[in-house]
């Protein structure tokens, strides 16, 4: 029986080109929520990035997992950090600088920089999340999440090489830097043992190559339809788009709202 359900937000439940959920997904958010089943989303978006999301989002969540997997909150309460090796922030900016790569840092503390004042880079802020962050030097604080832009696969590498204490993942142009081991897979584990829910018991929605891990982790890992080729592969389940209420239909397939009545 799913007790848990975790969900991407962009591309799965949040519709960038509007900057709010179709009406079907709110539906099925309340309806989980009132019987009983928990839900929770799992996004690599910071909790900065999170703070023009619509209500629902903070008024029905029981859990958020943020920057992929490097913070957690419950009931909108932070409980769990998990930091980038201090060692290998300083050599990753040591290469961002040397070849001239823009990045976003995320401290524990609520501190979301961007290391420079470019207005490519802040205009996917606003396009995706409605937003962009303030522009600040990094002055030796406490990491949670390293977001930076290159295409550069070799540049990619010697990050991954060098900074062999963390995790690096690669996502095209945007690539993360986190604590080691630290993904959604992991923390929707650690996220769900803190309600006392087994990994049996979790289902996850997802789009992009970064719901991967927890697609293939979740008990039952849902694909959206318009997600990427890679994350259909790996999912039990291929649902309809995010905007043919692809997210209410799954529900309805697996009779979730049926079975919280049991």
């Amino acid at each position: 029986m799913i007790r848990m359900i975790f969900f991407d937000i962009d591309g799965t439940t949040y519709l960038n080109s509007i900057h709010d959920s179709p009406e079907t997904t709110k539906y099925a958010f309340k309806k989980l929520k009132e019987l009983g089943i928990k839900i929770a989303i799992c996004t690599s978006r910071t909790e900065a990035e999170m703070i023009k999301l619509p209500r629902h989002y903070y008024e029905l969540m029981d859990a958020m997992v943020c920057a992929n997997g490097a913070q957690i909150y419950i009931n909108n309460k932070l409980v769990k950090s998990h930091f980038i090796d201090d060692l290998d922030i300083l050599k990753a900016l040591e290469i961002f600088s040397k070849n001239k790569i823009p990045y976003r840092w995320t401290s524990d503390t609520g501190d979301n920089y961007l290391s420079e004042d470019l207005k490519d880079i802040k205009n996917i802020f606003v396009r995706l999340y409605n937003m962009s962050p303030d522009v600040k030097k990094y002055n030796g604080e406490k990491l949670i999440h390293l977001l930076y832009y290159t295409h550069d696969q070799n540049l990619k590498d010697e990050i991954t090489i060098t900074c062999s204490n963390s995790e690096n993942l690669n996502l095209g142009f945007a690539n993360e830097l986190t604590a080691k081991g630290i993904n959604k897979s992991f923390s929707m584990i650690e996220c769900a043992q803190m309600f006392a829910i087994n990994k049996d018991e979790i289902a996850a929605f997802g789009d992009g190559y970064n719901d991967i891990n927890m697609i293939e982790t979740a008990a039952l890992g849902i694909a959206m339809g318009n997600a990427k080729d890679e994350l259909k592969k790996v999912a039990d389940y291929v649902t309809g788009n995010i905007e043919h209420d692809g997210l209410y239909n799954a529900c309805q397939h697996f009779d979730w709202f049926q079975e919280g009545l049991k």
